[in-house]
């Protein structure tokens, strides 16, 4: 074996060895800031540690502020992957810091997550969804206690009552309601 072919079978030989001693790499994009697109009526950026103020297009939401709409309010915030959330009227909507979890207090997101970005978590006090490259609805109603996820692609949406002790996977075009003592309704 001359030198050349016998350099060659050695690089061959190291980075297979290197692909088949590495762990797996899952590829997630952590949210770190959402941009404010779009606006209408009485929105209200909550930053931490701060006042709330009037929200304003073009704003940086960090991890730990929040957005709040009012009556007949609407805002379209776009991630740092890509992602597109659509926040209806009377919402509170936040996300946590270095994660792809979004909290909602009470109202309804409409959401656009890109494919290969991650695992997403949805949270309102009673239940979460749990998506990858998918649309769909949540809304919590805070008077009733009541957490509706509605799947609006065909990726399989993991929905779950707070505790976990309930799982369901929802296909497209089905809905869940998960009910204030963490029962969950299917509809297909």
């Amino acid at each position: 074996m001359d030198s050349r072919s016998f350099f060659a079978f050695t690089l061959i030989l190291c980075s297979a060895g290197t692909l088949l001693l590495s762990p797996i790499a899952y590829a997630e994009t952590l949210l770190s800031r959402a941009t404010v697109q779009n606006l209408r009526n009485q929105v209200d950026l909550l930053l931490k540690q701060r006042s709330a103020r009037p929200a304003r297009k073009a704003d940086i939401m960090t991890s730990g502020d929040a957005l709040q709409t009012y009556r007949k309010a609407m805002a379209e915030l776009r991630f740092n992957d890509r992602s597109l959330v659509r926040i209806g009227e009377q919402a509170v909507f936040q996300f946590r810091p270095n994660t792809r979890t979004l909290d909602l207090k009470k109202g309804t997101v409409l959401l656009l997550i890109p494919p290969g970005k991650g695992r997403t978590r949805v949270h309102t006090p009673n239940a979460a969804a749990g998506i990858r490259g998918s649309a769909l609805f949540v809304r919590y109603i805070p008077d009733s206690g009541v957490s509706i996820v509605g799947a609006l692609t065909n990726s399989d949406i993991e929905i779950s009552n707070s505790d976990g002790s309930q799982t369901y996977i929802l296909k497209s075009w089905a809905t869940g309601i998960c009910l204030p003592e963490s029962n969950w309704y299917l509809q297909f």
